[in-house]
């Protein structure tokens, strides 16, 4: 009686895989999260490419201003170099990263199909019968099917049960620091555009003017000066924050794309290898 509960519960179990497989009930909301990382890489990486573009402008930039005959040069490409040379290399963690999200997309695309999905299905539903049926084929037919049936799940559920798990994590734990970042970067690269068009026109109305000209616009230029220098002094603190921001989105991507399913890698193994251990008596 008890080896008959048992069957019926392998049988539900199997069943239950098998319409989970054929409608693909899950594969939805797999594509979706899936869409969904790879929508916010993209966003983060193309927040930092403006920014870096921002910053190429006012590394290029020299300010020279005479106040009352004083001399004055300001020139930010020191202050911004460590920061451009960290959206780099963030440029080539997102380059990973969405690469990564891609080969998950495609993955998905495969084994949600509605071949491989019938494939699928039809495996489990033969299993069943042969569990109630041990009579119609040996014991290492049996195993070898078992074995089959069991990579066949893996293949099939793996990606979309990982990006639900993946979404979960994000949401729990990554979504506001996701958020945070990347407004912080967005207003980062505002206040460098700022800073470059107070340049440009600051730059503009330095050219050549006459004697008259020179005498009456000391006092805007003394007056320029000290905004510039403030306005130096507030890129100085939007870089330190920058560079938070850029590393906070690194540990964002890297633990929801690259570590998490390395984690799912292993325990699909790790599954795949403990299946592979049972024995039909």
């Amino acid at each position: 009686m008890k080896h008959t509960i048992n069957k019926s519960v392998i049988s539900f179990i199997i069943v239950s895989l098998a319409l989970i497989s054929f409608y693909g009930l899950i594969d939805h909301y797999g594509k979706k999260y899936t869409d969904e990382s790879f929508e916010r890489a993209l966003i983060a990486f193309g927040i930092a490419k403006g920014l870096n573009a921002a910053i190429s402008v006012a590394q290029g930039t020299e300010i020279a201003l005479e106040p009352a005959g004083i001399g004055l040069i300001f020139a930010p490409g020191q202050i911004l170099d460590p920061v451009n040379d960290l959206i780099e290399r963030f440029s080539w963690v997102m380059l990973a990263c969405t690469t990564s999200l891609g080969i998950q997309g495609i993955l998905l695309k495969i084994f949600s199909s509605g071949a491989f999905s019938l494939i699928v299905s039809s495996a489990l539903i033969l299993l069943i019968i042969f569990i109630w049926r041990k009579d119609l084929v040996s014991k290492q037919v049996l195993q070898v099917m078992y074995r089959s049936v069991v990579f066949l799940i893996i293949l099939r559920f793996f990606i979309p049960f990982m990006a639900i798990s993946s979404e979960g994590l994000y949401r729990a734990f990554l979504e506001s620091d996701f958020i945070e970042s990347t407004d912080s970067l967005q207003n980062a690269k505002t206040d460098v555009e700022q800073f470059n068009d107070q340049n440009r026109e600051i730059s503009e109305t330095s050219q050549d003017r006459s004697w008259y000209e020179e005498i009456t616009e000391n006092l805007s230029n003394a007056m320029n000066s000290l905004n510039i220098k403030k306005r130096y002094a507030e890129l100085q603190l939007a870089v330190e924050d920058v560079t938070i921001d850029l590393i906070n989105l690194i540990v964002v991507f890297t633990l929801q794309t690259i570590l998490f399913p390395l984690l799912f890698i292993w325990l699909a193994i790790k599954l795949s290898k403990a299946a592979f251990t049972v024995r039909f008596n």
